[in-house]
């Protein structure tokens, strides 16, 4: 991968984002090394029976375990020469409820045997681990399950939990996310981040459907002295459910809403603070077959589109306010190579980036694609481990955090973040707070590429 590459359109975001006053939401020059499968010397396992055994037989499990076990869309479906379903069910976890839920795991077992898809970083590796241990993947939604009518449920496939750790991230003073390169001043802070966001980019389920959970744990150590710390747990909506917005190609960001159908849950609320998901569509694909440019402002130079292109923009922007609590988190989660892009032609209005190699488009990963093909002979399909289409290659900004908290510590919210009480309710989750940040930090996260162990799509 050749990242220079891509920091052109990283630009063009920023820029875009700056007019549109979205702080807060941009991505950086800033590149980290990929999360390891194997933890750190000493850090701490807080479930014994992770990856070695399966959950004790009287234990009470949840949808999203129940779900890898059983054999439909969402689950784990091994292929001949990947790990059993049995292996695959031992990674799991207690979630605050006391159920049993599926969490991380690593691409290859101790066995040796795979999974075909992957999960991000390796949680243990954060500093925060020691407080939150594994996460339990699906947890909010077994709430919407437990608490509200089935049409408000939302089950989310497996694959498309990633997680993301970063220790000891600086906050530059005067940083708000609109340029590309970090400023040059003081840090103002140091953040720990873990943080779990579902973003599948090989189904046809973001289409439609925006609201997606995210567990989310930040400690930022503030020049002041004063530590400020958020722990959250919802589905976030990202932008408005039932359909999705234009990403930079051909451009512009946000230019149009792609109106697709009706969205799971259907009481789905509505974010209409950013530009939600955006996500490549044929219009895309015409630009790069037309020849069609874009202004690189590094080189100071017009490009051509190419596969490079192919990528997806999801928006966030979540509050809780109420009890002695204003939080507000401003996040991008940006994926360079999913292996999907929308097409109304097509059955389910699915297509498959790989199958445009095929056609001439032009860029580098159209050229891997069509180097295997002369060298084998073989054609490449969208769920081979040779794609380089298959949502690997991500950018997660948790980007600008605001916190003020002068009340209790513990509040209890709805599944999206709202009702904030002192009190648990029914279909409520507790939340977190303490501390205040002096200003607005602007954590700018990382870069991973977790493409490594025949990691395929679905992914």
């Amino acid at each position: 991968m050749q990242s220079h590459r891509f920091k052109p359109r990283l630009w063009v975001a920023a820029a875009f984002l700056a007019i549109a006053s979205l702080a807060g939401t941009t991505l950086s020059a800033h590149a980290g090394t990929a999360g390891s499968d194997s933890p750190e010397a000493g850090l701490l396992q807080q479930n014994p029976q992770w990856g070695q055994a399966l959950p004790p037989a009287d234990a009470p499990t949840s949808m999203a375990y129940d779900l890898i076990v059983e054999n439909n869309d969402k689950g784990y479906t091994p292929r001949a020469g990947e790990c059993s379903k049995e292996i695959h069910a031992r990674y799991w976890t207690y979630g605050p409820d006391g159920k049993v839920y599926p969490t991380w795991h690593p691409t290859r077992d101790a066995s040796g045997c795979t999974f075909g898809h992957e999960h991000g970083d390796d949680p243990r590796t954060s500093e925060l681990f020691s407080t939150d241990g594994w996460p339990a993947f699906g947890y909010t939604a077994e709430v919407l399950m437990e608490s509200t009518s089935e049409s408000s449920h939302r089950h989310e496939d497996h694959v498309g939990h990633k997680v993301l750790a970063v220790n000891n991230q600086n906050v530059i003073q005067g940083d708000n996310g609109t340029s590309f390169f970090p400023p040059q001043g003081s840090t103002v802070a140091t953040c720990d981040t873990l943080l779990k966001f579902h973003q599948g980019t090989h189904s046809t389920d973001a289409f439609t459907n925006n609201v997606h959970e995210l567990i989310f744990h930040q400690r930022c150590g503030q020049n002041n002295g004063q530590t400020a710390e958020a722990r959250f747990t919802g589905m976030i909506p990202n932008g408005r459910p039932g359909g999705f917005g234009a990403t930079d190609c051909p451009g512009p960001f946000g230019s149009k809403f792609t109106n697709v159908g009706p969205a799971v849950p259907a009481d789905s609320p509505s974010d209409t603070r950013t530009l939600g998901r955006l996500i490549t569509d044929a219009a895309c694909v015409q630009a790069i077959r037309d020849g069609l440019t874009h202004f690189e402002p590094i080189t100071g130079t017009m490009i051509p589109f190419d596969t490079n292109d192919l990528h997806e923009f999801w928006f966030s922007d979540v509050s809780v306010n109420g009890q002695g609590v204003n939080f507000n988190l401003q996040s991008l989660w940006y994926v360079l190579n999913p292996s999907r892009y929308y097409d109304a032609s097509q059955p389910n209005r699915l297509a498959r980036q790989v199958d445009l190699c095929y056609q001439g488009i032009r860029g580098q990963y159209c050229d891997q694609v069509r180097q295997i093909e002369q060298q084998t002979g073989q054609r490449i399909a969208f769920d081979d481990p040779r794609s380089p289409f298959k949502g690997t290659l991500r950018e997660y900004r948790p980007g600008m955090i605001t916190l003020s908290s002068n009340g209790p510590t513990t509040v209890y919210t709805d599944v999206y973040g709202r009702n904030p009480s002192s009190t648990p309710f029914e279909g409520s989750i507790e939340q977190y707070f303490s501390g205040s940040t002096s200003t607005p930090l602007y954590v700018r996260g990382a870069t991973r590429d977790y493409n490594r162990d025949n990691v395929h799509s679905p992914n």
